[in-house]
C-alpha cells in the first residue's frame, strides 16, 4: 500500500486551509459590498448633512471612490458601527449608535498588530491627553486609509501625513486642549535649528523624526527633545535602513513565512504579487551603496569600497612624501650663499590665497566629518554650507584678480613645453636630493614652474568650479535634474562632489609638501605671507 509523507499531508491541509480562506473571503466580500452599498447611497452623496445641530460637525461624507481604494473596503460598515437595540436601527434619522469596546480599532489590530496598538500606548499622544480625546481616529480615516511602504512614502502621501500633525498642532484652541494648556507659539514648527529644513520638511514626514528611534511601527510618538538626531539618520546604520523592513501589510503579513524553507517560495511570491499592492520580495534599493534610487543621504549612502580606495590612496601619498622628505634631510647638504628677496605675490593675490586655503580645508574637515557622521551632523552642515558659500565668493575674487594683471602665470607656454616638465620632474626625483639649482626660477614673468602652472590651472579652472557647481545642486537639490547620462542624477551629482573633494585632498597633501622644496624648509610659506620670494645665490647664481 503507497503511504503519503507528513510532508504531503500537511501540503494538501494547508491548500485546504487556503481554499476555504479564499472562499470565506470571497463570500465576505460579496456581503460587505451589499451592505456597504446601502450605506454609500447616502454617504457618497456629497449633499449630505446633519439633521440635528447635535451632529452639525460630523463628517458624513464618504467619497466613494477613496473608500472603495481603502484597506477596510471589503470590511462590513456594520462590523464597526451598530444601532443601539431598541430603535429603528439605521433606517431612523439621526441614527442612533452604540459604542463597544469590540467595535474599536483595537479589537481588530490589536491581535494582528499588537505592536502598533502597544507603541500607541507609549506615546506622548496616549500618555499625554486626556483620556479618550485622542484615539487612533485622530490621525487616520478608517473611510480612506491606503496601505503604503513606510519609510519611502510618495510625496502625496508625505503631505497628507504632515498634514494631519500640522492640522492639530497649529490650531491654537485644540492644541491646547489636547496639550495641557501649552500655547502653539511654543512650538518651533519652522525647524529653523535642521539644516535646509525646507528640504527636510518636504522629504520626510513629521512621524519620521518624532517616532521612538526604536519603534519600527512609528506610532510611539515621543516629546521634541527627545526626537531623532540628525546622526541616527545620517549614518551606515541609519534608522530609515532599518525601517524599511517594516510594512505591515496583508502582502507582507502573508509573505511572512517566505524563505524558511517550508513552500515552493517562487510560485507563492507570484501568486502574492498577482494580488497588487506591495511585491512579496520587495525590491532591495540599496544600489551601489546609496539609500534609494535617486537620492543621496549625507552619512548613509558611502560606498564602503570606494572610502577604503581613496584612505590608502592618500596613505600611500602621505608615505611617500614623508620618504621623500626624509631622503632630503638626510642626502642633501645644507646650502650656502646670500639670501635674495624678490617681490612677486601682490596683497589681493595672498589675500585671495589665504582665503582660498581655509576654504579648502574648512571645506575637507566639515565633508569628512559629515561623510563619516562624527560630532553634530547640524553643526557640520552648516559650516560646510556657509564656507562653500564662501568658496564661490573666493573664486570669483581670484578671476578678479587675474583679469586685473595675475592671469598670465596662467597662460602655458606650449614652445618646449614636454622638455621643461620632463626636466622639472627629474629635478623633484633626483636634483633635489643633490641642491641642484632649479629649472626654472620665479620670476614677475613667470611665478611657477610648468607642473605647478598645469596643476594651478587644473584646481583653479576646472576641479573648483566643478566643486561650486556640484555643491550647489547638492545644496538645492531641486535643480538637479533625475537622470544625467542615463543614470540617477542626484547621485551622479553627489559622487561626482565626493570624488572631486578626494581629488582636493591628494592636491592638498602635494602642495604643502612642496611648500617645504624651497632653499629653506619655511622659505616659500613666508613669501605668501609678505609677498617676497626667498631664494639663495652661491658665487652669484641661484639655487
Amino acid at each position: 500500500m503507497k503511504t503519503i509523507s507528513m510532508g504531503k499531508w500537511l501540503g494538501y491541509l494547508l491548500r485546504s486551509l487556503s481554499l476555504l480562506g479564499v472562499l470565506a473571503l470571497s463570500y465576505s466580500a460579496q456581503a460587505a459590498e451589499v451592505n456597504n452599498n446601502q450605506c454609500l447611497r447616502c454617504h457618497s452623496d456629497s449633499d449630505i448633512h446633519a439633521v440635528t445641530s447635535d451632529n452639525a460637525g460630523a463628517k458624513l461624507f464618504i467619497a466613494e471612490e477613496a473608500y472603495q481604494e481603502s484597506v477596510h473596503a471589503t470590511v462590513p460598515c456594520v462590523a464597526c458601527h451598530q444601532s443601539e437595540q431598541g430603535n429603528a436601527g439605521f433606517e431612523a434619522l439621526p441614527h442612533t449608535q452604540t459604542t463597544v469596546a469590540a467595535n474599536s480599532c483595537e479589537s481588530c489590530h490589536g491581535l494582528v498588530q499588537h505592536n502598533i496598538t502597544d507603541a500607541w500606548k507609549n506615546s506622548v499622544h496616549a500618555s499625554k491627553t486626556t483620556q479618550g480625546k485622542f484615539t487612533c481616529e485622530s490621525c487616520h480615516d478608517a473611510h480612506t486609509m491606503q496601505s503604503s511602504v513606510i519609510t519611502k512614502p510618495t510625496v502625496q502621501q508625505i503631505t497628507s501625513s504632515n498634514a494631519l500633525c500640522t492640522d492639530c498642532h497649529t490650531r491654537a484652541v485644540e492644541y491646547q486642549a489636547l496639550s495641557g494648556g501649552k500655547k502653539v507659539t511654543e512650538q518651533d514648527l519652522t525647524h529653523a535649528s535642521i539644516p535646509n529644513a525646507a528640504l527636510h520638511l518636504d522629504s520626510l514626514r513629521c512621524i519620521d523624526c518624532h517616532a521612538d528611534s526604536n519603534d519600527l511601527t512609528l506610532h510611539n510618538i515621543v516629546p521634541a527633545k527627545e526626537s531623532v538626531s540628525c546622526n541616527q539618520c545620517h549614518s551606515d546604520k541609519s534608522i530609515l535602513v532599518q525601517r524599511r523592513h517594516f510594512a505591515p501589510t496583508e502582502q507582507t503579513i502573508a509573505g511572512s513565512l517566505l524563505n524558511q524553507g517550508l513552500f515552493d517560495d517562487k510560485s507563492l511570491q507570484d501568486k502574492l504579487n498577482s494580488l497588487g499592492g506591495i511585491p512579496a520580495q520587495q525590491e532591495v534599493q540599496w544600489i551601489n551603496g546609496s539609500l534609494f534610487k535617486n537620492s543621496y543621504l549625507i552619512g548613509a549612502n558611502g560606498d564602503v569600497r570606494l572610502d577604503r580606495a581613496i584612505m590608502w590612496l592618500a596613505a600611500a601619498l602621505l608615505l611617500i612624501l614623508a620618504l621623500h622628505g626624509v631622503l632630503r634631510l638626510i642626502i642633501s647638504k645644507t646650502s650656502s650663499g646670500e639670501w635674495h628677496k624678490t617681490y612677486l605675490y601682490t596683497l589681493p593675490v595672498r589675500v585671495w590665497h589665504w582665503l582660498n586655503a581655509l576654504c579648502f580645508i574648512l571645506l575637507l574637515v566639515s565633508g569628512i566629518a559629515m561623510h563619516f557622521t562624527q560630532g553634530e551632523l547640524a553643526t557640520w552642515a552648516d559650516l560646510h554650507n556657509i564656507t562653500g558659500l564662501t568658496l564661490c565668493a573666493v573664486w570669483l575674487l581670484f578671476i578678479v584678480v587675474n583679469l586685473l594683471g595675475n592671469g598670465h602665470h596662467y597662460v602655458v607656454k606650449l614652445n618646449g613645453l614636454p622638455g621643461r616638465l620632463l626636466r622639472q620632474t627629474r629635478y623633484y626625483l633626483f636634483g633635489i636630493f643633490r641642491r641642484e639649482a632649479h629649472p626654472e626660477h620665479p620670476s614677475a614673468q613667470s611665478k611657477f614652474n610648468p607642473l605647478q602652472q598645469l596643476g594651478y590651472i587644473g584646481v583653479m579652472y576646472l576641479l573648483v568650479p566643478l566643486l561650486i557647481i556640484t555643491g550647489l545642486l547638492m545644496l538645492y537639490p531641486e535643480n538637479t535634474p533625475d537622470r544625467v547620462f542615463g543614470l540617477p542624477g542626484k547621485q551622479l551629482v553627489a559622487y561626482t562632489h565626493y570624488l572631486l573633494a578626494a581629488v582636493s585632498l591628494l592636491f592638498l597633501l602635494v602642495h604643502l609638501y612642496l611648500c617645504t622644496t624651497g632653499d629653506s624648509l619655511a622659505a616659500l610659506l613666508k613669501g605668501m605671507i609678505d609677498g617676497y620670494h626667498r631664494h639663495k645665490s652661491n658665487n652669484g647664481k641661484s639655487q
